[in-house]
Order: structure tokens, then C-alpha cells, then sequence
């Protein structure tokens, strides 16, 4: 069978949308050929029946397209495993905490807002949508966020470069940090910097638990000190899920806010019913998220030779399912093609953007909750605020939305 896409080109990443409708309707299970034969599953009720099913599409050799595995992170494995690691990990990184951190959020906002809003025009990606989520990020895990800011590009880089690996960061991570534990380093060297700083905060972190000193109360620390049945979570694990943490949730939290201002400028009629109704801000985020998916998909693999919609899939086959398509799925949204703020709340959180499933984004309610403060402040500190120019698009395949965005609006009158 030929390829009925390709992923790749810069055609697909430049408008998914049509890319999208074209597939679910004449081929729900698209064959791509680079760098080797995978599939894209596209309907929502396809996308779902995978992401439920863990037993027979497994997480094992990673969400990404690499074959090299996920290195063990939460997204890298099933149960039992996966069972396991979510309950330590739910115990640093629960919805509670996360929705708590609104105030300091809001205060950070305010602050980079300050920095710029004098000057009238600028990027808006690099002025706000990098910048707050990475040194959120930053803060969970105890972090340096100046220090943070500097390892993002090269993290970029690891996205652009790795085709559809979003845990490749992560897995490398590991790979460092077992290379530094034993003192073989010849397999790690993407990463290298990020590891070692990495390992000194989580030595300085056990050596305070060990000297029981007063430890701060943030996520590496929960890390380092849970237990579960007498088992702690490794260096290596910690390591490797600070990695994954590291790069999902700031470059897809940065594609949200980044996303969600761009549509709304497209949307001058969308845009002032949020103006005009700050009831909305949560819907308007949601449906962003439905609208342009952050992360285009990711991977399960088979477990054994099966069939898929009358596709036969061999073993260790990838296949992706694309919460991009799924979230534009007639079948499951009115008028889908439509960027509308007012549609149903309830209905409209069980869009894809976060996945389904026991793989479900832990991090959703943080990323919620820094897209409506960012459109709250943006809202009302930034008036008229307009496009430029035409943005640019990403090129990193497993991300959607915009790289730039040039914007203007009315600065703060001079005293």
C-alpha cells in the first residue's frame, strides 16, 4: 500500500486541518513511510479505542516515533509499572496543589507583563508563552528559572531534531544520569549539563531528608522522599522524569497560551465575547485546546500482529493517535471547523489535547490554569492588542500552533 501521507512535509504542518478531514474520511488508518512504515489513526472513536486499550497498544517503546524506547518515564510505561509510579508520582504533582499555585502564577504573569507592556509591538511567544511556563516549571522542581530559560533551546533542538520523540529528552536524561551513576558516559551526551545539575539538586535534596532538615515544599522534593511499599523512586527515574516534565509541560503549555491568543486575534468576534464576559476565559481555553491540539499525537505500539479497521499491523508496529483529528471529529463536535467560545464547557473537556486513559496528562490543571491567567492579564493589560504580521508555524512534528507571533497594542499612557 502506498503512503497516504506524509507527516513530515511542511505542506501537512503548515494547515493539519484539511490534512486531517481528508484522512479521517478516506483513510482513518493512514500509512506513513519515513523514516519507516508507521500509521495515524484520525476518528475520534479510533483514537479512543487505542488510548483504552494498553493491554494490546502498548506505551512501552515510548509515545514517540523513536524505537528506542521512552526510558521508563510515565508516559514509557503500562501497568504494573505504570501503576506504581503514577501513585508516587500523584503524591508530588496533585490537582490540588497544582490549582493552588494560581496566586504565584498570576503574580509572575503581572511582573513579565511589566517588563514589556511599555514597548507596544513585539513577539508575543518570546515576550510571555515561552517564559511562563518554563519558569513554572522551574518552580515545581526547585529549579533555577534563569538557569532553565538558558537549557530551553537546546531542548528545542532535541524536539526539532528527534522526528515525533517528545520522551527523547527524557530518555536521554536517564540514559546521562546511569551513565554518571557508573562512570560510563560514552552513551549520554545530549543532555549532559541538564543531568548533572539535575543529580546536584536531587543529592542536595537527599542529604537535607537524610540530616532531617526542613526541605522545600515543591515537587522534586516529593520525589526524592515519597515512598510506596518500601520503594522510593530512583535517581535515574527522578532524572528522567524531570526531563519529560522539563520539555511537556513548557513547550506544549507554550503552544496553548501562544495558540489561544493567535485565534482570537483571527476571531475579532470571539475575542470580545471574552472581553466582554470573563466567564468564558475557562471555555475559551478549552476550546483552544480542542481546536489546535498542542501535541499533534503520540504513539502506541502492537503487541502482537493484529488488525485495525481492515489493516493488517505487525508486531512493534507504531501507530499514532492524533488528538489534533480526533478533537475536529464530526462525528463527535458540531461544527468542529469552527472556533467557538461558547460551546458546552462540559462537553468540550472531553476533547483529546490531554489525552485519555491511564496515560491521561497529569499536568492538565496547571496548564489550564496558566492559559486563563495569561488570557486574564493579556486581556487586560494589553488593549488593542492586533497582529503584525503573519506568524510562523513550528516546525517540531510532534507540536501544533505557532513558533512567532507578532502583535502590537495600545501601550500604557506616559505619567
Amino acid at each position: 500500500m502506498a503512503s497516504d501521507f506524509d507527516f513530515f512535509a511542511p505542506e501537512f504542518q503548515g494547515d493539519v486541518h484539511p490534512h486531517f478531514a481528508r484522512m479521517r474520511e478516506e483513510c482513518p488508518m493512514a500509512k506513513a513511510e519515513e523514516p519507516f512504515d508507521w500509521y495515524a489513526v484520525t476518528r475520534e472513536k479510533d483514537v479512543r479505542a487505542l488510548l483504552h486499550d494498553w493491554k494490546n497498544w502498548t506505551s512501552e517503546l515510548g509515545p514517540g516515533l523513536s524505537r528506542e524506547g521512552g526510558g521508563g518515564v510515565l508516559v514509557s510505561v503500562d501497568p504494573p509499572e505504570h501503576t506504581f509510579d503514577r501513585r508516587i508520582v500523584n503524591r508530588a504533582f496533585t490537582p490540588a496543589s497544582l490549582l493552588a499555585m494560581e496566586p504565584e502564577i498570576t503574580v509572575l504573569i503581572d511582573e513579565i507583563i511589566d517588563g514589556f507592556v511599555e514597548k507596544g509591538e513585539g513577539d508575543f511567544m518570546q515576550l510571555l508563552a515561552v517564559p511562563v511556563p518554563l519558569i513554572v516549571i522551574a518552580w515545581l522542581l526547585g529549579l533555577d528559572p534563569d538557569l532553565v530559560q538558558q537549557m530551553r533551546p537546546r531542548a528545542d533542538g532535541v524536539i526539532s531534531a528527534d522526528a515525533l520523540a517528545q520522551e527523547e529528552m527524557a530518555r536521554q536524561m536517564r540514559a546521562a544520569a546511569e551513565a554518571e551513576g557508573g562512570g560510563d558516559r560514552s552513551g549520554a551526551t545530549r543532555g549532559q549539563e541538564e543531568v548533572r545539575y539535575f543529580l546536584g539538586k536531587i543529592a542536595e535534596r537527599r542529604a537535607m531528608h537524610a540530616a532531617g532538615e526542613e526541605m522545600p515544599p515543591d515537587t522534586l522534593t516529593a520525589l526524592v522522599t515519597t515512598e510506596l511499599n518500601g520503594r522510593t523512586l530512583r535517581d535515574d527515574e527522578i532524572v528522567g522524569f524531570m526531563g519529560f516534565l522539563f520539555i511537556a509541560g513548557s513547550a506544549t503549555t507554550t503552544q496553548l497560551i501562544g495558540n489561544m491568543i493567535y485565534r482570537l486575534l483571527q476571531n475579532p468576534d470571539q475575542l470580545e465575547l471574552v472581553r466582554n464576559n470573563p466567564d468564558l476565559y475557562e471555555t475559551c481555553v478549552e476550546e483552544s485546546l480542542r481546536y489546535d491540539a498542542p501535541v499533534n499525537g503520540l504513539f502506541r505500539t502492537a503487541v502482537e500482529d493484529t488488525e485495525f479497521l481492515g489493516v493488517e499491523v505487525p508486531k512493534d508496529t507504531k501507530v499514532l493517535c492524533m488528538f489534533g483529528s480526533a478533537n475536529l471529529d464530526p462525528e463527535m463536535w458540531e461544527e468542529p471547523e469552527t472556533f467557538d467560545v461558547t460551546r458546552d464547557y462540559e462537553q468540550l473537556k472531553l476533547h483529546y489535547a490531554f489525552g485519555q486513559g491511564i496515560h491521561y496528562c497529569m499536568g492538565a490543571p496547571l496548564a489550564r490554569v496558566e492559559a486563563k491567567v495569561a488570557l486574564k492579564l493579556v486581556l487586560e493589560r494589553m488593549p488593542n492588542l492586533r497582529l503584525t504580521g503573519e506568524p510562523e508555524e513550528i516546525t517540531a512534528p510532534v507540536l501544533h500552533g505557532v513558533e512567532t507571533l507578532p502583535v502590537a497594542w495600545d501601550p500604557p499612557a506616559s505619567n
